[in-house]
């Protein structure tokens, strides 16, 4: 009977133990059933976001290699710039003027004018009776040399004002000829301006026969 007992009752552990197995094995298949399609789910997703980086990134290669097949393309390079004309001698550096531009004709035009009326102011001042004060009376006597002087005196100026335009002082250029023209037409007007020198006449001989004679001892 005892051992009977003993029979029944490991029997019914071992039973309770299975029953116990079976549930626990039953459980941990449910949770595993309900995990999965969770994991499927977060699986997707990242696959379906690491494809979502590839193209982008594919994408992205692809642009900059079409952007720079674009660069190297000949149609895409930029259009040649014209280089600027070297200057030259006539040619101003700052802003382009030529040196025998208008203005500059004009004002030499002026100059040689200015030192034609000096000349023929001086030679009326010398007819009547005036000295020279710059030049020697010889000097300006000799028409043909004073010509000449006045010539100079015109391509020395037209020589400075090239010099200034060289070396890019564009208002002392202009200023050359001005200053100029300004000094020879005042120099003539002095000329025309100045009062004839009447020279000193010789006293008639009978005033002097008289004087001396009123004079004389008796």
């Amino acid at each position: 009977m005892k051992l009977t007992r003993i029979f029944w009752i490991a029997l019914a552990i071992a039973a309770v133990l299975v029953c116990g197995g079976l549930t626990r094995a039953q459980d941990a298949n449910s949770s595993w059933l309900l995990r999965a399609p969770q994991i499927s789910m977060r699986r997707n997703l990242e696959l379906s976001a690491a494809g979502s980086d590839l193209a982008k990134s594919r994408a992205s290669s692809q642009s900059q290699s079409r952007a720079n097949t674009d660069s190297t393309s000949p149609s895409a390079r930029p259009a040649p710039t014209l280089a600027p004309r070297p200057t030259t001698g006539n040619d101003s550096r700052p802003d382009g003027h030529r040196f025998w531009d208008t203005t500059n004709d004009l004002l030499f035009a002026g100059v040689a004018a200015s030192r034609t009326l000096d000349y023929f102011s001086t030679l009326n001042m010398r007819r009547r009776g005036r000295d020279e004060i710059l030049l020697t009376n010889d000097v300006v006597d000799n028409h043909a040399a004073f010509a000449v002087i006045e010539a100079a005196g015109t391509g020395a100026s037209i020589g400075v004002s090239y010099l200034f335009h060289h070396y890019g002082h564009h208002k002392l250029e202009r200023a050359t000829s001005i200053v100029h023209i300004g000094l020879a037409t005042s120099g003539a007007v002095r000329n025309y301006c100045l009062k004839t020198a009447h020279p000193a006449t010789a006293a008639p001989v009978s005033a002097m026969i008289a004087t001396a004679s009123g004079i004389a001892p008796r």
